[in-house]
């Protein structure tokens, strides 16, 4: 990997993780600050959104080290040791998103919540079982999919905070959320998918012909 390669992939961990940081302080401000509704125990729903943000930090701290081509070469075990890690982590994150997004009160953001939250699960098991299976190259493209999927709580959260910068030309408020959730969703698979899939499939079309 050249230098300019790898300042590449520093800076985007870099904004990954001062994203990921300001994500995790305001879930937890959230959560200390939330309003109980009625007929709701203090640790009822709370509780479910505090171990979700909880498994976040593990996913979103070994993500890089796990990416890293050194650590990968120099200390097979280490990477072994925090790809269990991981993969324990989104799988039980995944497991209370589904249940955050299939309870929660706004309708309009429910479905896009819970599809994504299982299909983050759907990626964990595949990854897992290609590992088992030593098959590397699906295990690769799947951790990939699956980390897209967990930072895309974090661009929600973004997004949120945005929302009148991005979406203030949608004037009903449900409509807003409800692009807002589809979109977290949709636009970190696009990526994974552009540069696992697509890009590979179409970049020979855009090489010098050799007539």
């Amino acid at each position: 990997m050249n230098a300019a390669r790898r300042w590449g992939w520093a800076l985007f961990w870099l904004v990954v993780a001062a994203a990921a940081a300001w994500f995790l302080s305001d879930s937890f401000r959230f959560i200390a600050t939330r309003e109980v509704p009625t007929g709701e125990t203090f640790w009822g729903r709370r509780i479910w959104y505090f171990a979700h943000v909880a498994l976040a930090i593990p996913v979103l701290l070994i993500a890089p080290v796990q990416f890293a081509a050194t650590v990968r070469g120099r200390w097979p075990w280490l990477h072994r040791a925090l790809g269990r890690a991981y993969l324990i982590a989104s799988l039980l994150a995944g497991l209370f998103a589904l249940h955050l997004g299939s309870s929660i009160a706004a309708q309009e953001t429910q479905v896009p919540l819970t599809l994504f939250a299982a299909v983050w699960i759907g990626f964990v098991v595949v990854a897992w079982q290609a590992a088992c299976r030593r098959r590397f190259d699906l295990h690769r493209g799947f951790v990939i999919r699956a980390t897209a999927i967990a930072l895309s709580f974090v661009w929600l959260r973004m997004m949120a905070a945005g929302e009148g910068a991005l979406l203030g030309f949608i004037e009903n408020s449900e409509l807003r959320a409800a692009t807002r959730g589809w979109l977290s969703f949709v636009l970190p698979l696009l990526v994974a998918e552009v540069w696992l899939s697509w890009w590979p499939a179409a970049k020979p079309l855009f090489a010098p012909r050799r007539d």
